[in-house]
């Protein structure tokens, strides 16, 4: 069992928006993942998520949102909802009992270290002790019964390390990232966790 805490930013856009071209060319060296499915738990709730990831010996996720710090800028374009978590990862069961969501991800992944305050990106692959992963995930959603729902785009700013340090971790890189796409504009409205914007998907359906 593995209990994990992280600092946490995200945006969800639409599949067409013109944001994701934008986005898609600063992830252009980015790490690609192989695709994978994760299942979620419907739970709509906001701050809480069960996901069965694709794979993995500790394949069971359960996620609780701990603190919403609110909305803070990472640029003056750039508007958030920044969020601390707490991640609990366990042995998967077969068990498949309740409600279940399947969400396809593409991910590409950009890590960076925190170095004397400032933002250092990390290309031999290797994940540093402490800093802060910037992944463009295409996010393409079905129920249990196989139905799709258009796809959409992710954002998101991921946090890690001691406790103590993440908060900086987050706005070094955020920042760092963010000033190399000055024309870019995301809004606290389109800033959520998974768990909130599958609650919203669950409800539209």
């Amino acid at each position: 069992m593995d209990i994990l805490e992280s600092i946490e930013v995200r945006w969800f856009l639409p599949a067409e928006d013109a944001r994701a071209a934008r986005l898609g060319s600063w992830f252009s060296r980015a790490f690609s993942e192989p695709p994978r499915k994760d299942r979620y738990r419907r739970l709509r709730r906001a701050d809480l998520g069960i996901k069965k990831r694709g794979g993995g010996p500790k394949s069971l996720e359960i996620k609780l949102r701990v603190c919403a710090f609110g909305s803070v800028h990472l640029s003056p374009t750039v508007l958030g909802e920044l969020e601390r978590w707490t991640k609990l990862c366990v042995a998967s069961t077969d068990a498949d009992d309740g409600e279940w969501m399947t969400v396809t991800k593409e991910r590409r992944v950009r890590v960076f270290g925190v170095v004397g305050g400032r933002a250092v990106e990390v290309t031999d692959g290797e994940r540093p002790g402490a800093g802060c992963a910037v992944e463009l995930t295409r996010v393409a959603l079905a129920d249990g019964e196989g139905e799709a729902a258009p796809a959409a785009w992710s954002l998101g700013l991921e946090a890690f390390g001691p406790p103590t340090i993440l908060l900086e971790a987050l706005y070094a890189v955020g920042r760092a990232v963010f000033v190399e796409m000055p024309d870019l504009r995301l809004t606290s409205g389109e800033s959520k966790g998974y768990p909130a914007w599958l609650a919203e998907r669950s409800a539209e359906r």
